[in-house]
């Protein structure tokens, strides 16, 4: 348990000379070899600390942290008298406070792509299981009555409980209309499984922009520059809607009960974005309304989660309703992790080096 790693205490303070490298969460990344030369380093690891306290206790002897989720803001810095470096392996830097760390003087690195080939991947998955209902015809098919029959036995054929909200049968791959809305890796190599597939790609210009821009044509197919499609008319065309932007202030709750009612029937959403993005008690109620037909989710408003309290996605009354839960590990695949090390060992040599040409701040 994190609660019980003690605080260990570095051999030598940080210097002109030596750093003090401070890793916070083991368990989603490990390092066994980093370069710091010409300084020495100690490197300190743990396996997991995310709690505000234990966050600070265990950094006010280091000169580097590596965060890879927990919260690196005021309160979790405390003194911190050392720190110049936060590094996190992660695309993204929602979860530090990159303005209190400029103030500080601390610079700040993410791992831009590091996720994109393997989250990409796991998007498709979950587009299949949910268009597919797999999750729920798997229990089907494994929950039997006290004569051990399941439904299916019982009924003689359960198909029409894949039909979509509007009582269709689904969609298949060459009717999908797939909205991607965030064109960052993700979103492009998202858009090449797609197209490969057959289905029908649009790139959604940002919520609310008053134009739509050109993405270059190295992007396009035959080089032609691609237009991004508005917003709304993304969200009233799309019968899969993939969620794979940036999470900030002003994308919280992207996704609420007006889009979802301009949704189509057969609209799926998948989110391999940050739990935000979607106003989760209006995905309720669009899917318990038979306005939308599935929703697939690979973040959660908090992390870890298990309980209505932390995403109203997991309320006891939802079991019925086609979600598609996975624990926030799109990320991973051997690449992804090769990837991260490779990156974050790259920022601390830029660091050491006196490079922040790639820092945040």
């Amino acid at each position: 348990m994190a609660s019980e790693e003690p605080i260990r205490r570095p051999q030598q303070l940080p210097s002109a000379n030596h750093e003090v490298i401070v890793l916070l969460e083991g368990v989603h990344l490990t390092f066994e070899d980093i370069d710091t030369a010409p300084k020495s380093h100690e490197l300190i690891s743990y396996h997991r600390i995310t709690a505000p306290d234990q966050v600070r206790e265990r950094i006010q002897c280091a000169s580097i942290v590596i965060a890879t989720q927990c919260r690196i803001n005021a309160d979790s810095l405390g003194e911190a008298p050392y720190l110049k470096c936060v590094i996190t392996p992660t695309a993204g830097t929602n979860h530090i406070d990159v303005d209190e760390c400029r103030r500080r003087g601390i610079k700040v690195a993410r791992c831009e792509g590091s996720t994109s080939p393997a989250v990409a991947e796991h998007a498709l998955s979950m587009y299949f299981a949910t268009r597919r209902k797999t999750v729920i015809f798997h229990n089907e098919v494994r929950n039997v009555d006290e004569e051990n029959k399941n439904s299916w036995k019982r009924e003689g054929s359960i198909a029409y409980k894949m039909q979509l909200a509007n009582g269709q049968a689904p969609c298949s791959i060459e009717q999908e209309v797939v909205g991607i809305i965030g064109y960052g890796s993700i979103g492009k190599r998202l858009a090449t499984f797609c197209k490969a597939l057959g289905m029908e790609v649009l790139i959604s210009e940002r919520k609310g922009a008053l134009e739509t821009r050109k993405i270059p044509s190295s992007h396009g197919d035959d080089g032609a520059a691609i237009d991004r499609v508005p917003f709304d008319q993304v969200i009233r065309t799309a019968t899969v809607v993939v969620l794979c932007c940036t999470f900030t202030e002003a994308s919280r709750h992207m996704i609420d009960a007006a889009e979802l009612g301009a949704m189509r029937p057969e609209a799926v959403i998948i989110n391999v974005s940050r739990g935000g993005i979607m106003n989760n008690a209006a995905v309720v109620a669009a899917l318990r309304a038979r306005r939308i037909s599935g929703v697939a989710v690979d973040v959660f408003d908090q992390e870890p989660a298990s309980s209505a309290e932390e995403s109203a996605l997991l309320a006891e009354d939802t079991r019925d309703l086609n979600i598609i839960f996975s624990p926030h590990v799109g990320y991973l695949s051997t690449k992804t992790i090769l990837t991260m090390k490779t990156m974050v060992n790259g920022h601390i040599k830029s660091f050491v080096q006196g490079d922040y040409s790639k820092f945040e701040a």
